[in-house]
């Protein structure tokens, strides 16, 4: 790997999605989709599988890829996924403290809400795009100043690998 690689995962139960309020930086106190780093001699596949279970503890068989996306302040390249729960899966025992933050499901609604500070920027960009307007194979560049979204740029039909 000559660029760091990423995956965030969006995991959803009807019009909800399971996202962390992290304990750490970077973005520290603000919902997340959850995620990390791709380590030695894993797909990205399999390292979007291994961070929802260690950040929720849920065992997810299938992960679509949906997007990709870089930011202004290294060579990472992120993978978007979605994974839908079964419908039977119980959400009644969230919120739930872990390691990572407080993972709890947020409606679209709230996600979009134009009063939401307390998201991420481009998390409310990413669902936006993808789940209502039901687009595959996108690209997006972040640009960042601090915490604070200044720009995105995207390209259609573009799936980085």
């Amino acid at each position: 790997m000559d660029r760091e690689h990423l995956s965030l995962c969006f995991l959803k139960k009807e019009d909800s999605f399971l996202l962390i309020n992290r304990n750490k930086p970077p973005f520290m106190g603000q919902w997340n989709a959850v995620g990390g780093h791709q380590i030695m001699g894993e797909t990205m596949e399999e390292c979007a599988k291994r961070e929802i279970f260690e950040e929720t503890k849920i065992r997810i068989d299938k992960v679509e890829l949906i997007a990709t996306f870089t930011w202004n302040y290294d060579d990472g390249l992120g993978f978007i996924y979605v994974a839908d729960l079964p419908k039977d899966y119980d959400i009644s025992n969230y919120p739930q403290k872990t390691d990572e933050g407080v993972l709890d499901f947020k409606s679209i609604a709230w996600i979009n809400h134009p009063k939401n500070t307390g998201i991420i920027a481009d998390i409310q960009i990413f669902l936006s795009e993808i789940y209502q307007k039901k687009i595959k194979n996108v690209h997006y560049h972040l640009v960042y100043q601090g915490n604070q979204l200044q720009s995105v740029t995207c390209k259609n039909g573009l799936l980085l690998k």
